[in-house]
C-alpha cells in the first residue's frame, strides 16, 4: 500500500480487556500497525474491565508512547457487554469497530468490511477456519441456534468479536444487557429498529497467550440473559 491513500478516513476501535497482560502488548502492536496502514485517523479505546493483573499498566505505558491508544479504566469488573458499551460511548469517529484484546484477528481485515458501510449500518465478521477448542464449537453452535429461535435473527456467527458500525447505528440501538449478551442484543435491536447488516468472512487465529474468560457459568448466565432480552423486545 506504499503511496496509496488510506481506505478509512477515521475509525474508533473499542477493545475490552480483562486480565490480558500476556497477549495485550502483541494485540496493541498489531492494531497500531494495521490501523496506521488502513486509516487516515484512528484511535483505540482499550477498556480495562477491572483487571487484577498488569493490564491497565500496560495500556497506560502504551498510551505514553502512542496517544491514539486511549485507556478507559473501570475500577470494578462491569462484565463484557457494559465494558464494550462504555467504549462505544467514548468513541470519537464516524466509523466504530470492536474486537477483543486476544489478537485472534488481523485488523487489516477491517478493510474488507468497511466498503459495506455505504449500504449497511452494521457489518459483522464470521470466523473462517475457526481456531478454538472443540467445546467452544459445540457451545457456539447451540447458542447460535437458540438465539435464532428466540430472537428470530439468522446469522452465521453471532458472537464473532469483529463488528463495524456507522456511528448513527447507536442513535437507534441502546445496549441494555449486563453480562455477555452484547452480540445477540446488537442484532436483535438492529432488526427491531429496521437497520440492515451484512456478514463478511474473516480469518481466525489461535489464542497464543492468556486464557479465555468464558466458563460454564458464563454460558448459563448468557442463556438466562437471552430469555430476558426476548421478553424485553
Amino acid at each position: 500500500m506504499l503511496g496509496a491513500m488510506p481506505l478509512i478516513p477515521a475509525l474508533s476501535v473499542v477493545m475490552p480487556a480483562y486480565n490480558e497482560e500476556q497477549i495485550l502488548p502483541i494485540a496493541l502492536e498489531e492494531a497500531e500497525e494495521a490501523l496506521t496502514e488502513l486509516c487516515e485517523e484512528w484511535e483505540v479505546i482499550v477498556v480495562d474491565d477491572g483487571s487484577k493483573d498488569r493490564t491497565l499498566e500496560i495500556i497506560e505505558e502504551y498510551h505514553a508512547r502512542q496517544p491514539r491508544v486511549r485507556p478507559l479504566a473501570l475500577k470494578e469488573n462491569h462484565r463484557y457487554t457494559q465494558a464494550i458499551a462504555k467504549g462505544f460511548r467514548e468513541a470519537r469517529h464516524e466509523a466504530i469497530f470492536y474486537t477483543d484484546a486476544d489478537a485472534q484477528f488481523d485488523l487489516r481485515e477491517i478493510g474488507r468490511l468497511y466498503p459495506h458501510l455505504e449500504e449497511h449500518a452494521m457489518v459483522t465478521g464470521y470466523r473462517v477456519g475457526r481456531q478454538d477448542p472443540a467445546i467452544r464449537f459445540v457451545t457456539s453452535a447451540v447458542y447460535n441456534r437458540l438465539q435464532g429461535l428466540l430472537l428470530g435473527v439468522r446469522v452465521r456467527d453471532v458472537n464473532c468479536a469483529f463488528k463495524l458500525f456507522r456511528r448513527s447505528f447507536f442513535d437507534h440501538v441502546e445496549i441494555q444487557s449486563a453480562g455477555f449478551l452484547i452480540d445477540a442484543e446488537l442484532y436483535a435491536r438492529a432488526r427491531r429498529a429496521g437497520l440492515t447488516w451484512t456478514q463478511v468472512g474473516v480469518r481466525h487465529r489461535p489464542r497464543e497467550q492468556g486464557v479465555t474468560t468464558v466458563k460454564p457459568s458464563t454460558v448459563t448466565e448468557t442463556l438466562q440473559e437471552l430469555w430476558r432480552l426476548k421478553r424485553s423486545l
